[in-house]
């Protein structure tokens, strides 16, 4: 081709578009247009001719050359690939583009399948091409039912009101059957769910879900990918996005967008889907917004398939889609991509299989407000943030950290010494509000998303997420965080025991040496309780900062258990724990904790004809102290207790 022609799809006739959603006990499916509309692989032979339809600026799909090169048989299990080789001037020059997948591609005007996979560093514009029967197979997959569960559905949107709730559940059933779409199934898969981790759950995935991304070995074909388009975050926020999500298959790509649509934008966007249109899975969107962006394949009534490949390969899930805007292709020698952004929101990515994403326009995806405010940060142009979050159990903690670590990096990022404090609130539905405190010292270094990462309110948010026992529906995420403009530490120097015996019940006294930062040494006398049943012992008493501690907890057994544990686990960070062992043992079991147990106790707890036994440790005393400022290091100081005298 030698010049760009706009193409405006041809209108199916509506008798084709019938796809009409069966509700059945075990999900949906869809009915697809006739096979005629359609070419299977055996009809597609090599030097056959035809074009392809993408957004190549702006809203609008544009045709491009396309010439079949051959076919690869089973390039993915119960999956063939067309080679072929595109012609557009643009393609001249940006060869493989990202962004591009999805885009349908037509032989005699029948659909063959999808631009999806290209070779990297690539010197010529061939792109490997999913079959459109794979995708439509996927269209019509009905939802399993152990897959989906009960009607406290996760889909359900932030009810406006007990009348709006009723009417969605409503639309759900009647859609759905009694039954509702689950959201993803990339769950944490710790030992246990309280000891949840951003960077552990991102390696999970990745372990999962690379090698569905990657051609067979040897191919040097990968997928032309969903590449995120990530706007308003900072710098050290985006490099945490990618070491997050890269793994997995997904580009994160500083670009734009989110917020409010610019209305000039707005007013040029479409209303509704069409093939070979610009669709973007919007994962974050507000003061940050992150995206991902591909191209629609083919719509069926009120469904869709996009991409030819998978996002993340998740299965079912609940993301939030919109439709999209490009502004530009950058062509670079790695691999070309598009540069595009959110315009207007419109249905849930509910499946994402290997050779397609299906999108349902009538289900709204669940999302979660998240707010932080940063206090501390004179003259700075902005100290309140707010985005909305999808409610997923991968994204949502990550993405979490991200936008709040990229709003607190913006707003107060000095390399000078600082000390953080914030206070943080998780709601959840039907179940109250969690909350958290967390703090951190800076050593020079702004503070950012890897302390919002590591802190106990995103742990929280991902252990309600991905617990086993029921849908966790989270509803509001907040941070107030106070910064100062000193390092408030110090480091516990030294400590001695006043007394080097002492009588039955009399407290310990310790003197203890702090060293702060900038600072003359500090001299402090504290007093530690022992009781009377030490008497005779020599006792090992050890210094501990609180946030090095977490108390002792049984583990839960529910939802609602757990929800009261998360808050309990750790002690307040500006305190010091003094702590010796005591005789017997503590033991939690079925959600209680028993302590100072015999050591026959644990025979006796378990039942024969239960295999289920208490999780047992040896009994501690331990005694929190408020400190001034953050203490770090730990000591320890052995003192003697007398006999009781009889």
């Amino acid at each position: 081709m030698t010049k760009k022609t706009r193409f405006r799809p041809t209108t199916i006739p509506m008798a084709l578009l019938g796809g009409a959603v069966i509700a059945a006990g075990v999900g949906f499916a869809v009915e697809t247009p006739a096979q005629s509309t359609y070419m299977t692989v055996k009809e597609v032979k090599p030097g056959m001719k035809g074009y392809g339809l993408t957004v190549f600026s702006g809203n609008e799909p544009t045709k491009f050359g396309v010439e079949v090169v051959s076919t690869l048989n089973n390039f993915q299990p119960n999956q063939d690939l067309f080679i072929v080789k595109t012609d557009h001037p643009r393609l001249d020059v940006a060869h493989t583009v990202a962004g591009m997948s999805g885009s349908p591609i037509y032989i005699d005007g029948k659909m063959i399948g999808a631009y999806a996979y290209g070779w990297l560093f690539g010197v010529e514009p061939i792109a490997g091409v999913t079959p459109i029967h794979n995708m439509l197979d996927d269209l019509k997959r009905p939802v399993p039912k152990e897959l989906i569960p009960g009607l406290k559905s996760s889909l359900l949107p932030n009810p406006q009101g007990k009348g709006a709730k009723t009417a969605q559940l409503g639309k759900l059933r009647k859609r759905y059957g009694k039954h509702l779409p689950r959201t993803s199934s990339h769950r944490f898969n710790g030992k246990e769910v309280v000891d949840y981790s951003v960077r552990t759950h991102a390696a999970q995935v990745a372990n999962h879900t690379s090698p569905s991304l990657q051609a067979p070995t040897g191919m040097g074909l990968r997928a032309a990918s969903t590449d995120i388009m990530a706007g308003g975050l900072s710098p050290r926020s985006l490099k945490l996005a990618q070491e997050l999500l890269e793994p997995s298959g997904m580009n994160v790509l500083q670009a734009g967008g989110g917020g409010q649509t610019s209305p000039e934008l707005l007013a040029k966007a479409p209303k509704t889907y069409v093939d070979g249109g610009a669709v973007t899975v919007q994962l974050v969107r507000g003061d940050v917004s992150m995206s991902g962006l591909g191209t629609v394949t083919h719509v069926v009534g009120d469904k869709l398939v996009a991409f030819g490949h998978p996002m993340i390969n998740g299965g079912i899930e609940a993301l939030p889609v919109a439709l999209g805007h490009v502004h530009w292709i950058l062509a670079t020698a790695n691999r070309s991509f598009k540069i595009g952004e959110p315009t207007r929101p419109l249905g849930t990515l509910v499946n994402d299989r290997q050779a397609s994403i299906v999108i349902d326009t009538k289900i709204t995806a669940p999302v979660f407000p998240v707010s932080v405010k940063v206090n501390g940060a004179p003259g700075a142009p902005k100290t309140s943030w707010k985005m909305e979050v999808s409610h997923d159990p991968f994204f949502a903690p990550s993405f979490v950290a991200v936008g709040m670590g990229s709003a607190i990096e913006t707003t107060a990022a000095e390399r000078n010494d600082k000390t953080y404090r914030a206070k943080s609130k998780v709601t959840v539905e039907g179940y109250g509000t969690m909350e958290f405190e967390d703090f951190g010292a800076g050593n020079r270094v702004p503070i950012g998303p890897g302390d919002v990462a590591r802190s106990r309110m995103v742990g929280a948010i991902g252990a309600v997420l991905n617990n086993p026992w029921e849908v966790g529906r989270i509803t509001n995420v907040e941070m107030e965080i106070d910064i100062t403009d000193k390092r408030e530490v110090m480091y516990l120097k030294a400590i001695q025991v006043l007394d080097t015996e002492l009588d039955p019940g009399e407290p310990a006294r310790v003197r203890l040496t702090f060293q702060p930062w900038l600072g003359e040494d500090e001299v402090q006398t504290i007093e530690v309780p022992i009781e009377r049943s030490m008497a005779g012992r020599t006792l090992s008493i050890q210094l501990t900062p609180g946030y090095m501690m977490q108390r002792i907890v049984a583990p839960p057994e529910n939802l609602a258990e757990l929800i009261d544990v998360l808050p309990k686990i750790n002690y307040p960070g500006q305190t010091l724990i003094a702590s010796y062992s005591v005789e017997g043992n503590d033991a939690a079991y079925k959600g209680k904790v028993a302590h100072e147990l015999p050591p026959y106790a644990q025979a006796m707890l378990t039942p024969s004809t239960d295999s289920q036994s208490p999780a047992m440790r040896s009994s501690m005393r331990h005694h929190v102290m408020p400190m001034k400022r953050f203490v770090i290091g730990a000591q320890s100081v052995t003192v003697n207790i007398r006999p009781a005298i009889k």
